[in-house]
């Protein structure tokens, strides 16, 4: 009993110790705030200055998939221990962006910054992810502290206060200091903004995938004054007329359309009149709807453009991608007989709400692209999309001559029209006048090595062209150096499509130079041709050094467990390439071996397939063990190959520890019963894998 009761004394006392050094430093915490408050203009200005860089930023739509207003906050500030403040667990947390923190307004006009109920995320990274976004915070953190009225007030809502402020940046300063290589994560002077890339990146330092995308369940918007924004649902919510909006989402609905209330974006497809008109109706009564993507999918009229045109004059519509299918007969031929019956389509360009408007014409609407008449005054932007189909020689020299003068065709899509050398050489002639183009398709046109030559020309002087589609076609080996050698001095062109076009040994050795110092080359596509084993050999050379290429399709090249081999060593020096394909390429157990080997050190690779070749069960308990060690891999496709119970089943445990890969292909694989049920057990416990393919197995 004495032995109980001394016990209980000395954790009262360790408990009362506690508390005084709590009291302590919640002291020292005021005197250094008032200091700060006390502190000369010029640091407040520059905390001012980085908080204000932050919150005008202008983040492309593409760009902004993760909110940009984040902190630090304990899990649980009451438990704190400020004894040894880097042992207490933190969360990462997003704010929402209600009102306009960017306005010259007082603090008392503006809605306070908060969090919403979130268990916040933890931190997968520590030091990659305090070096690379701390500052970030801790300007936020401090900024957040001091609830300074200013041009850019960004006062914290009470819950936000309470969630502990003084902890997180207790915690960034112990950390700053424990650290060298974070040792200036708490000086704000010399911040340099977040750019778009980081703000993609940050998701992949949580440990849990937030599958919905709703960072800190907030979503999302276009605001009203066309800026994004991520706020919480009820903020959202409160931006529009709930009633008003549920008749113009029915309309939406009974068109097949998607609408994305947050984002003010809508996709439909229009397929008969009526449907139309109802849709146009509609959309006279929206205010938020920001960008539309329409497609006329049916034999419209220049009655049904006018309507489309006066709803659009009334509607919120800045953005505009349309699809113009096919006119009436009876309408094309007045069309295609005068300029002056283009004047609804100029009319739809010319209102006043449109920023930024991308038209797909229709094959038979191409000769628009010569009687464009007009320079536009309002628009920012102004882009034409359109396909030729059975393109004739008097149709190509029509259309080459467009090429060289229009200034708003962005992509041209040739496909199937037997153009062959002597219409590539006039096609390559006018592009090489060409400024606004950036995706030409030439696939299945029997081109030649004449033909690549001419294309080789125009890549050496044009300044715009980025995709190039030359698949099935002939350009063999002597094209192909043609082609190599502009490749090692552009420095524009990032996506070639090269599948099937008979290149050998001789074509893959040419390619791999260009590859070495290509500066620009993104993705490559040399599927279905026949360079085997060799080619890969010299093109996992340049993969070596190759600082650009992230994706790579080798499908269907017979490379072998030798080529594999080549590919593996390849893997563990390059550093960008994030997707390959190696469907049907006749690897073995023995390529399974050397790649998987590769695997589990490479961390950039995120999506593989390795369909059709021969893994089987021992390839898979080769490629579980993978799973259990690399932490990027995303995507893998292991379908059409003889991985039957046993393989299943070691893949299977691995996906109980795996917290990265998303989705995993099995389709026809003699997995029965015993496989199935083991990879149930497995989903039960993985938390990340939401899309698995078992099509086609073979239960018992």
């Amino acid at each position: 009993m004495p032995n109980l009761v001394l016990e209980t004394k000395e954790k009262e006392s360790e408990m009362l110790k506690l508390q005084e050094k709590k009291a302590k430093m919640q002291v020292e915490t005021k005197e250094k705030d008032d200091k700060i408050q006390h502190q000369g203009p010029d640091k407040l200005a520059n905390l001012q200055k980085y908080v204000h860089a932050i919150l005008t930023q202008n983040v492309e739509l593409h760009e902004y998939v993760i909110p940009r207003l984040f902190i630090i906050l304990p899990v649980d500030h009451t438990k704190w221990d400020p004894t040894n403040v880097l042992k207490n667990k933190i969360r990462v947390h997003f704010l929402c962006e209600c009102g306009d923190h960017t306005a010259m307004t007082s603090k008392n006009s503006q809605k306070p910054l908060h969090i919403t109920k979130h268990d916040g995320y933890e931190i997968r990274s520590s030091t990659e992810f305090f070096r690379k976004y701390g500052k970030h915070m801790f300007i936020l953190l401090k900024w957040l502290k001091l609830g300074m009225t200013s041009s850019t007030s960004l006062a914290p809502s009470p819950n936000l206060m309470d969630a502990g402020i003084d902890c997180s940046i207790d915690y960034m300063e112990a950390l700053s200091k424990e650290d060298p290589d974070l040792s200036n994560i708490t000086t704000i002077d010399g911040y340099e903004r977040l750019k778009g890339v980081d703000l993609q990146q940050l998701g992949a330092s949580f440990r849990i995938n937030d599958l919905g995308r709703h960072f800190g369940n907030l979503y999302r918007i276009m605001a009203e004054a066309g800026h994004l924004k991520w706020r919480c649902f009820d903020h959202c919510r409160s931006m529009y007329n709930e009633e008003e909006q549920k008749v113009f989402e029915y309309a939406v609905k009974t068109n097949s359309g998607k609408y994305d209330s947050h984002l003010g974006k809508l996709i439909i497809t229009l397929k008969s009149e009526d449907g139309a008109k109802r849709f146009f109706n509609a959309l006279t009564n929206a205010r938020r709807v920001y960008e539309l993507y329409a497609t006329f999918g049916w034999d419209w009229t220049e009655t049904d453009l006018e309507a489309f045109e006066n709803a659009l004059a009334v509607s919120s519509v800045s953005t505009l991608r349309l699809g113009l299918g096919r006119l009436q007969e009876s309408s094309l031929k007045k069309v295609l007989s005068t300029s002056r019956q283009y004047e609804t389509v100029i009319r739809v360009i010319e209102l006043s709400n449109m920023k930024t408007i991308y038209i797909v014409l229709s094959p038979d609407l191409i000769k628009l692209l010569n009687l464009w008449p007009r320079k536009l005054s309002r628009l920012h932007k102004l882009t034409f999309e359109t396909s030729a189909q059975a393109v004739g020689a008097s149709e190509l020299l029509e259309l080459a001559s467009s090429l060289k003068t229009n200034t708003a065709l962005a992509i041209l899509d040739l496909k199937n029209n037997s153009l062959g050398n002597e219409g590539t050489v006039v096609l390559s002639e006018a592009l090489k006048a060409n400024t606004t183009l950036t995706t030409l398709g030439l696939w299945c046109n029997s081109i030649g090595k004449e033909g690549a030559l001419a294309l080789s020309e125009v890549l050496e002087t044009n300044k715009t062209l980025t995709t190039l589609n030359l698949q099935y076609n002939k350009i063999g080996d002597e094209g192909t150096l043609a082609l190599s050698e502009v490749l090692k001095i552009n420095t524009t062109l990032t996506i070639l499509d090269l599948k099937g076009n008979s290149i050998g040994k001789k074509g893959a050795l040419v390619l791999s130079e260009a590859l070495k110092v290509s500066t620009s080359l993104i993705v490559i596509d040399l599927s279905e041709n026949s360079f085997g084993k060799e080619g890969v050999l010299v093109l996992s050379e340049a993969l070596k050094v190759n600082a650009t290429l992230a994706t790579l399709s080798l499908r269907y090249n017979s490379i072998g467990d030798k080529g594999a081999l080549a590919l593996s060593e390849a893997l563990m020096a390059n550093t960008t390439l994030t997707t390959m394909d190696l469907s049907a390429s006749s690897i073995g157990r023995e390529g399974i071996l050397t790649l998987s080997k590769a695997l589990k050190t490479n961390i950039t690779l995120t999506t593989l397939n390795l369909q059709s070749n021969s893994i089987e069960d021992e390839g898979a308990l080769t490629l579980s063990e993978v799973l259990r060690a690399n932490t990027t891999l995303a995507t893998l496709d292991l379908s059409y190959n003889s991985i039957g119970n046993e393989g299943a089943r070691v893949l299977s445990e691995a996906l109980k520890v795996n917290m990265t890969l998303i989705t995993l292909g099995l389709w026809r694989n003699p997995i029965g019963d015993e496989g199935t049920m083991a990879l149930s057990e497995a989903l039960k416990a993985n938390a990340t894998l939401n899309t698995l393919h078992l099509e086609g197995i073979s239960l018992d």
